[in-house]
């Protein structure tokens, strides 16, 4: 099936393009003489002339019919397309349990979760590592791979913009089985000439225990870094549960008490000490400049990959017929002398 790409929003620029052409079109016609639009003809044996101006016009109007098809990007049929990119491998950990709900990012237009932060930061961090393999895990009592290692960030994104604290169905924060599970989603693409690195959402909701340690010192034997992000308040913050039906936010109450949930950084900074990475407190998107830089360090290879894309670029077929039918349209004569 042939698919055009944002018909409905650029609609405008075509009849705008078809206006100028045609204006250009009636230019031409006004400003040429007759006898140049024959000049080829006029030392051949003929005796009578022939109109052709409808089929002249017929020309121009499919040209320009065809270039703006061309320029809608119609696409159909499979491509496989190869890149070739230097860079890391990255797997994104993040914290999804009920505490990411926390609104500690609000401002005075608009509520702004924890979790939504972090999507943001992780996005405006991706864009600019182009080279980069990225792949996503997602953690709250148990964890769950939501994107692959890939070198594909837009197909990367869709996944990170889908993820929600409502996925997971086993709550708590399981900081152990989300380094397990990231450290797997890494040796799966057993490269030890490429860097690797685990950068972890959290809050950090959880007390170092001896699964976490052990999980933090098997990725530092792999070569693994880890860096944490500590996402939150340390003063303390309430967790939304629903809207009243006044709009009015609910809050998670506990013994008829509201439940503040604070930024515990301290796991956090163990995990990222045993591995020698670092940790960061995320309050913007200028808290994570450094860490780019720390990844600039680890070593990188050249990494080929390969997608299919369902939807192939086939405008240059509309382009081309419409090229020709334009350029006849302004070339072929009004008149014409035909034999008696």
């Amino acid at each position: 099936m042939i698919e055009f790409y944002k018909l409905t929003e650029y609609w405008y620029f075509g009849i705008l393009a078809g206006v100028l052409l045609l204006g250009l079109f009636f230019w031409f016609q006004k400003n040429q003489k007759e006898k140049k639009e024959i000049f080829w003809q006029k030392n051949w044996n003929f005796k009578k002339v022939q109109n052709t101006t409808v089929l002249k016009i017929a020309f121009l109007g499919a040209g320009i019919l065809f270039l703006l098809l061309a320029f809608w990007r119609p696409q159909w049929g499979n491509e496989i397309q190869e890149t070739s990119k230097k860079g890391l491998d990255l797997v994104f950990a993040v914290d999804v349990s009920k505490s990411m709900k926390a609104l500690d990012f609000s401002t005075s237009r608009e509520y702004i979760s924890r979790l939504d932060a972090t999507k943001y930061l992780i996005e405006e961090f991706v864009k600019k590592r182009p080279g980069d393999r990225v792949g996503l895990v997602e953690f709250a009592g148990e964890s769950f791979v939501a994107s692959p290692l890939t070198l594909d960030h837009s197909v990367f994104l869709n996944f990170l913009k889908e993820i929600s604290s409502d996925d997971l169905g086993k709550q708590g924060t399981n900081l152990a089985e989300a380094l397990e599970v990231s450290i797997a989603r890494l040796e799966i693409k057993n490269d030890k000439e490429r860097g690797k690195a685990i950068i972890l959402f959290s809050d950090g909701d959880e007390t170092v225990n001896s699964r976490i340690k052990e999980m933090a010192k098997l990725a530092r034997d792999k070569g693994i870094k880890i860096y944490t992000v500590g996402v939150g308040s340390e003063t303390g913050m309430k967790i939304p549960e629903g809207q009243d039906s006044w709009g009015n936010i609910i809050y998670k109450k506990y013994h008829g008490k509201v439940v503040l949930t604070k930024l515990n950084p301290e796991p956090l900074k163990e995990i990222a000490k045993i591995t020698g990475g670092e940790y960061f407190h995320a309050e913007s998107i200028s808290d994570l400049d450094y860490l780019q830089k720390e990844l600039d360090k680890l070593p990188k290879k050249i990494l080929k990959d390969t997608t299919l894309n369902p939807n192939k670029e086939q405008y240059w077929i509309f382009a081309l017929i419409g090229t020709i039918l334009f350029i006849l349209g302004f070339v072929w004569p009004r008149y014409v002398k035909i034999k008696k």
